[in-house]
């Protein structure tokens, strides 16, 4: 019993995404991994939460852009929760870039919150890079982590509807072909999946 407790203990670790190396890493639990599986991470897990209004909170994107959540009504925005040394972070970043150029004209904002405690120094190199073309904000000082409330993992992701009220959450990899209805629903106020058997 003992030798089975300890196996599956240690399968947990193995299932863990993001490292916990390091306190920073400890302090955000892992998430998205599947040991031994050549595909990389599973996608993550989507709840759709009962509507709240998105925090107030300004954010300052690498660039020196203030990024005021409250006056973004009328688009939606996808607010991701990441940090450089997180490997499902690190996997879901081309398909972040690939829903901010196929949205924005829409009306979609993909925003990146850096987690890294190290702050700008770490993640504006990262974020060259990796050619990021969406907005992304270093929380240094954990502010914005605490306005959208205690995360259980990294990376995690919000979506806010254009009347500014969060209407879900996403705890591991961004699962892009199941929330793109989502996205085109909130988008256009049309739910897309209308008449699919």
């Amino acid at each position: 019993m003992h030798r089975l407790l300890s196996l599956f203990a240690l399968a947990m670790l193995l299932v863990a995404g993001c490292s916990s190396e390091t306190k920073e890493r400890a302090a955000h639990s892992p998430s998205g991994g599947q040991p031994g599986s050549s595909s990389g991470p599973a996608p993550g897990t989507v709840q759709e939460v009962p509507p709240s209004p998105v925090p107030d909170l300004t954010l300052t994107t690498l660039d020196s852009t203030a990024i005021d959540l409250r006056t973004q009504t009328g688009r939606v925005l996808l607010v991701n929760f990441w940090a450089t040394w997180c490997a499902p972070c690190r996997e879901e970043i081309p398909d972040l870039k690939a829903l901010h150029k196929e949205f924005r004209d829409e009306g979609l904002r993909v925003i990146g919150v850096a987690l890294d405690r190290k702050g700008r120094a770490v993640v504006a190199p990262f974020a060259e890079k990796m050619d990021i073309t969406y907005p992304v904000a270093v929380d240094r000082d954990g502010a914005a982590e605490a306005a959208f409330g205690p995360l259980a993992g990294l990376p995690t992701t919000f979506l806010v509807a254009p009347d500014g009220q969060i209407t879900h959450r996403v705890l591991g990899l961004f699962p892009v072909d199941e929330m793109r209805p989502v996205l085109k629903q909130l988008l256009t106020g049309r739910d897309t999946t209308a008449g699919r058997t």
